[in-house]
């Protein structure tokens, strides 16, 4: 027995008009192709649906019992459709995301709340996570998204590539290194440096020349866990330390400043992350839009302060 949708909704709209002519009407087609669903369906059946009369149809015993459990799965036919189409037009549902604490204390309420405000209806939940926890609740599908530095990854997630932001040099506004245009990694090496998370000597090392590193290394490092940490040192005069771009705000309330820091410029991808192989939610992808379009007018703003 395979029934069709076509046949249960003939039925219904049989059994509510009783007549073929205005059933086959409210259903946009023939009265003869209805007769054939109807007929079709009694067949696989085996059971008469309708007793026909001169002048109306209505249902036979084995019909009005039939009627109940065919109203029932049309109506739940219709609250599945309508739940999918209400998560395709990002009318409700609930959208997951992970980041590294600073960036979600920092840099993502603002596209969060661009986000909200063209889908109000979303709900967001943010998780903010240590960076080496960042990719951890993805394959569970406890986040759908997550938005932080560059990782190594094997093909269990995607990433893709949101921008590149630089670090700059932190001190005390009353630090020598505050009146300086710019400062260079072998400056360093009479400085406390305070590394902003546990890994970030073993991704800068990499890219420093002989120099540098040396002058690093004789420098008095050590390494905490958050920037904020970081800041509250650097602010009380412990040492100096480095922080993205979009740390500026969080900088300044510390009455801190930034300084360039060269040779070289030391940058960090930002990357947005997914499970591979499952396509992303109309909410993560709408999400995903709303992150280029961020990063796009932050490049605008930074060019027309810098043009």
């Amino acid at each position: 027995m395979n029934l069709t949708l076509r046949q249960l909704r003939a039925f219904t709209a049989v059994a509510d008009t009783g007549s073929f002519t205005a059933a086959a009407a409210t259903l946009h087609l023939t009265q003869s192709a209805l007769s054939v669903l109807i007929r079709e369906m009694e067949a696989d059946l085996g059971v008469r649906l309708f007793d026909r009369h001169t002048r109306r149809v209505v249902l036979s015993e084995a019909g009005r019992e039939f009627q109940p459990a065919v109203q029932r799965m049309l109506g739940d036919l219709a609250t599945a459709v309508s739940g999918l189409t209400d998560l395709r037009d990002k009318r409700r549902g609930v959208l997951r995301l992970a980041a590294p604490q600073f960036m979600a204390c920092t840099w993502m309420p603002p596209v969060i709340a661009a986000f909200r405000a063209r889908y109000p209806a979303i709900e967001v939940r943010l998780a903010d996570t240590p960076p080496e926890h960042l990719l951890a609740g993805i394959p569970s599908g406890e986040v759908e998204l997550a938005i932080g530095q560059d990782i190594e990854v094997d093909d269990t997630f995607e990433r893709h590539t949101l921008f590149k932001d630089r670090h700059w040099l932190v001190c005390r506004a009353d630090h020598a290194f505050a009146r300086r245009r710019q400062v260079a990694w072998t400056d360093l090496a009479d400085e406390t440096f305070i590394a902003p998370t546990r890994d970030f000597l073993r991704r800068v090392l990499p890219e420093l020349d002989t120099p540098a590193r040396e002058a690093l290394s004789a420098s008095g490092t050590q390494s905490v866990s958050y920037i904020t940490t970081a800041l509250g040192m650097t602010e009380a005069g412990l040492g100096v330390t480095v922080c993205p771009s979009y740390a500026a705000r969080t900088v300044q309330a510390h009455g801190l400043v930034m300084v360039p820091l060269i040779k070289p410029a030391f940058h960090r991808t930002i990357c947005v992350y997914g499970m591979s192989r499952r396509a992303p939610s109309p909410a993560a992808q709408s999400f995903i839009d709303v992150l280029h379009e961020h990063v796009a007018q932050q490049a605008a703003s930074k060019s027309r302060v810098h043009g």
